[in-house]
């Protein structure tokens, strides 16, 4: 019985919190959106390596206000070198700081925040004998600007450092994307 007490109590004040988020982005004039969008990443090798772009498809949530907004995104992409296949998730919070007045139709933003890969490589050099599978997973920081047209379309590019990275050092980031605001 005291269980379930609780589990009713717990019940209602995640209900309260909720409604209080409700109301206070309400108050607020912030704006909830769902981004669907499409770019390009290239790598950044410390030796020389040349990489070539490779194609990224994501989705990010965000909540912005007039000045500031938040957002959460998730990235995925395959890249390949001589033997090497890998493919990758590229997950990201960022803080984003509108420097336009609100009631512009363009607005430009910096962005900066933190960012996680997770990479799984297939080498495979068959003249040699080889074959492995590699799981790598690293943090870095994310910087970078862009710019909404009207509200719905997305412009951005970023660079995430990756300084504990062995093969890449950073990755630039080219993204449009159209938002679903709520």
């Amino acid at each position: 019985m005291k269980q379930k007490l609780e589990s009713i109590v717990k019940k209602g004040k995640m209900l309260a919190l909720a409604g209080l988020m409700y109301l206070t982005m309400g108050c607020t004039s912030s704006k909830f959106y769902v981004e669907p969008k499409l770019g390009l990443i290239v790598s950044v090798s410390a030796q020389k390596q040349v990489y070539d772009p490779s194609f990224m498809v994501g989705v990010a949530l965000g909540l912005n206000g007039e000045r500031v907004g938040l957002e959460s995104g998730l990235d995925y992409f395959d890249s390949s070198a001589e033997y090497i296949e890998t493919k990758s998730i590229l997950s990201n919070v960022n803080l984003n700081l509108n420097l336009s007045k609100p009631e512009s139709k363009v607005k430009f933003y910096l962005t900066g925040g933190v960012s996680r890969l997770n990479e799984s490589s297939t080498i495979d050099i068959p003249k040699f004998n080889v074959y492995d599978k590699i799981i790598n997973k690293t943090s870095g920081l994310e910087f970078g600007s862009g710019i909404v047209i009207i509200d719905r379309i997305n412009g951005k590019v970023t660079y995430t450092v990756m300084p504990a990275s062995e093969n890449v050092k950073g990755m630039l980031i080219l993204s449009v994307g159209y938002r679903l605001l709520f």
